[in-house]
Formats: structure tokens, C-alpha cells, sequence
């Protein structure tokens, strides 16, 4: 067991150690919300209860968001926010500095984490590989250039979210020191993780069975109330917004047109969300599919009126946020947080 809590208790709140930007110590901050997890993780573990560990997870997450009730101030190059603003994934070469020793149990998301940088995005990124237990070869190969300064193609769904953070800025740079936690304070990711080197994973994405995400109902009241406000400079652009945000989520979606958005790395498909007892909870998001992936080859089929049973992270819409920026005032107001949904699983009908 002790080998095993080092990866369950990745989520807890890692502070920077001195000013040197980049820099991630294993000092944590000894905040109720940090022990709290502790036992809960412990007790559940014992348990092997997946329900029960979800609603454990929601409210740490609760009790997070209401310790830390800051905001966040994301600032990113205009010209990146253009480029991806309509892309679904992103392919880099990348500086593996710290790597699980292995992958999470089924019943904590089965995920397994790594940390590094890439000029290509500047700032601190977390990456992971969905139901990791059965990419082995994807995992050994990350192992094998840990720590050796030597850069891996790595390619997945960009992810920019305001869920593990610390400091009150994440601000794109040239250059990042060495991260030596594989779950640093950080806003991007590259999750989920669909090649590794000439590794295609892209067969990973599929409900972890085990786990259970968020309560749709809680989820999606809680990203329907995130604010954010917009602050151009230069060729630079802040998004300022609330720290501690829910991660995942469990819902149905049901298409809302019977042509979709196709580019070239995936496709976009506006739905309205619903609970899954059939309750509508919000009337339109986009949805995000990573070409070729088991749920994006299920939705091409679908058309208006259709419902699909998913799994699902959220990321800000950088579509959205190019827009605003290109129509913001000279005094920006304070708006709902754009974001999207990335389907990460499609969930098989019950017989």
C-alpha cells in the first residue's frame, strides 16, 4: 500500500519553493484539505468502493475550491490561443523530468501521470495516459527517457484547465527549469495522451472500468458557474478565473445537428448535456473527438436528435476566448468561463 498512496495523493496541493519559475519541490502545504484526503483515500482504498471514491473526490475538491478561493491568471500568446482555438489535440516534442512509477488503480482513474516541458508550450505540463495498466509498452518507453534530457514525440488533446494550481499566475515562457513532481501546479496537460513516439494509444480511450467519474448534475452546475474575465496585452492575453475546478464527469449528450465539424486532427459536434435519467442541464457545448479514437469512430454516425452515454474532461474553449479577445472593450467584464467537453469514452449500453 505504500507504494501505491505516492500516486493517489498526486492531487494534493504542491507549493513552488523559492522564485526560480518552473522549480516544483514534494513540499505540500499542511492544509485540512490535504490530511482530509489522506484518510479518505486510505479508507477507501480498504473499501474498493468506486461510487463512493467519486463522491469522496467531488467533495475534496469542494473543500479545495473553498480553501483556495483566489483566481488564477492564465496569460498565453495570442498567437497560440489562434493556432489551437479550433484544433482538438497537440503534438510536441517533449522533456520527460518525472514519471509515475506506475500507474493508478482502476478505482482512482487509472491514469498514469508524467511531468515536463516543451518550448512549443512554455509552461509546466502534466501529461496522461488513460487505462495505463494496458499500455505497457507506452509506459516503459516513457520510463526509458525520464530524467535524461532526451525529447520524446508525444501527441494528445491539449488541455488548458484551472484544476491543479497553485501560485496566482501561469504564463507562457521560452524556457522551464527541471519539474521534479510528476504533479506539479500546473493549467495545461496533454490528457489524454494518444501517440508515444511511433506508439499509437489511441485504443486507450474507453471508459475506465473501475472508476466513476463526476455526478453529471454537480459537475455541470459547477463549470456553468466559473467566471473568468478576458485582459489583452500586446500580443499577449490573461484569462483570470477561479482556481480548483471539477476534473471529469459522466453524462449523455445528445447531438444537436446533423452535420458536424471536421478538422484535421478530429471533430467538433455541438450537443445539449442531460443527466442520466434524460434531464436536460445545459442546452449547448461543444464537444471535442480525437480523430480516429473509438468515440470519435461511434459519433460520426450520429446525427440530430441522438444520444450517446460519455465520459468526458473539460478545457477551456480557446474558440471562444479568440473571439473575445478580438472583440474584448477597453474595460473587460467579468463572463461565464468558455469550455468544452473532451469525449473521452463512450460507455456500452446496458443490455
Amino acid at each position: 500500500m505504500s507504494d501505491i498512496l505516492p500516486a493517489i495523493f498526486s492531487e494534493t496541493v504542491q507549493q513552488p519553493r523559492g522564485n526560480q519559475r518552473g522549480v516544483v519541490t514534494s513540499d505540500t502545504m499542511a492544509v485540512p484539505a490535504r490530511i482530509l484526503l489522506r484518510l479518505l483515500c486510505l479508507t477507501f482504498l480498504l473499501l474498493g468502493c468506486a461510487a463512493v471514491v467519486r463522491e469522496a473526490k467531488q467533495e475534496y475538491i469542494r473543500v479545495r475550491a473553498a480553501l483556495f478561493t483566489s483566481d488564477i491568471d492564465i496569460t498565453l500568446h495570442n498567437s497560440f490561443i489562434e493556432t489551437y482555438a479550433n484544433r482538438v489535440t497537440i503534438d510536441v516534442m517533449f522533456t520527460v523530468d518525472k514519471v509515475d512509477r506506475r500507474p493508478h488503480p482502476a478505482v482512482f482513474d487509472g491514469d498514469f501521470h508524467l511531468a515536463g516541458r516543451t518550448p512549443a508550450i512554455g509552461l509546466p505540463i502534466v501529461v496522461e495516459i488513460k487505462n495505463a495498466a494496458f499500455e505497457k509498452g507506452a509506459v516503459d518507453l516513457i520510463h526509458s527517457v525520464e530524467g535524461t534530457g532526451k525529447p520524446l514525440r508525444l501527441a494528445g488533446a491539449w488541455r488548458l484547465w484551472a484544476e491543479h494550481v497553485g501560485s496566482d499566475e501561469e504564463a507562457q515562457e521560452e524556457e522551464l527549469s527541471l519539474i521534479e513532481v510528476t504533479n506539479p501546479d500546473h493549467v495545461f496537460e496533454i490528457h489524454p495522451l494518444t501517440q508515444v513516439g511511433d506508439t499509437n494509444i489511441l485504443n486507450s480511450l474507453h471508459p475506465v472500468e473501475g472508476y466513476r467519474p463526476g455526478r453529471a448534475a454537480i459537475v455541470f452546475r459547477s463549470f456553468e458557474s466559473i467566471r473568468c474575465r478576458i485582459v489583452p496585452k500586446d500580443n499577449m492575453t490573461t484569462i483570470v478565473t477561479r482556481k480548483g475546478q471539477m476534473n471529469d464527469v459522466e453524462f449523455l449528450m445528445e447531438v444537436l445537428e446533423d452535420v458536424h465539424e471536421v478538422v484535421e486532427d478530429g471533430r467538433f459536434v455541438n450537443a445539449a448535456v442531460l443527466d442520466l435519467n434524460g434531464n436536460r442541464l445545459v442546452a449547448k457545448i461543444r464537444m471535442v473527438f480525437v480523430k480516429d479514437s473509438p468515440p470519435e469512430k461511434i459519433v460520426r454516425g450520429l446525427r440530430r436528435g441522438d444520444r450517446l452515454h460519455v465520459f468526458g474532461l473539460p478545457r477551456i474553449d480557446l474558440s471562444t476566448i479568440a473571439w473575445r479577445v478580438r472583440h474584448v472593450t477597453d474595460h473587460p467584464k467579468m463572463l461565464n468561463l468558455p469550455y468544452e467537453i473532451i469525449v473521452v469514452g463512450v460507455y456500452e449500453k446496458s443490455e
